[in-house]
């Protein structure tokens, strides 16, 4: 497993893929290997070992999960504060979020004001956020949705690789 963090720092080696719903390892291996069976190319190039839990869920499996995991789905998860910064001449926006507690939530000022740089100005808005129970396991699934998938002329290397 030591070779993949390698690998996905180079773009050449790799495309970046978003999991559709419905989407398995097995239907993206169809798609750009043209052979399902190998999926495990798919899961093992993204370091996942299980695809019930690595993989993200589709909508239904995801809301009985969370009902299942849940007594109270729409329950407060977390809180979070959400810095917003965009650069005014190129509209480039960061957003950075902070999960924080309740007391600290509750003494957080909500402010928006523009900063000048030496690079131009910054419109700095500072808000904050809570997050349900359902909305955290919704946000964690969609993490999982990013994947990579290895560029099929690099195949037959990756296994000779892997068979080392």
């Amino acid at each position: 497993l030591s070779v993949i963090p390698s690998v996905l720092k180079n773009p050449l080696l790799y495309y970046e893929y978003d999991v559709q719903e419905g989407d398995t390892p097995e239907i993206v291996a169809h798609k750009y290997y043209g052979d399902a069976n190998r999926y495990w190319i798919v899961m093992f190039s993204n370091q996942m070992m299980d695809p019930q839990w690595d993989w993200p869920l589709d909508y239904y499996n995801l809301v009985q999960y969370v009902e299942d995991k849940y007594t109270n789905p729409q329950g407060i998860h977390s809180y979070e504060k959400v810095i917003t910064t965009t650069e005014l001449a190129s509209n480039t926006v960061t957003t950075n979020r902070y999960t924080i507690s309740e007391d600290e939530y509750d003494s957080v000022v909500e402010e928006t004001r523009t900063i000048t740089t030496n690079t131009g100005d910054v419109l700095y808005e500072l808000t904050k956020s809570s997050l349900t129970n359902y909305e955290y396991e919704v946000r964690e699934n969609n993490k999982k949705r990013q994947i990579y998938i290895l560029r099929p002329e690099f195949i037959d290397s990756f296994i000779i690789l892997g068979n080392l």
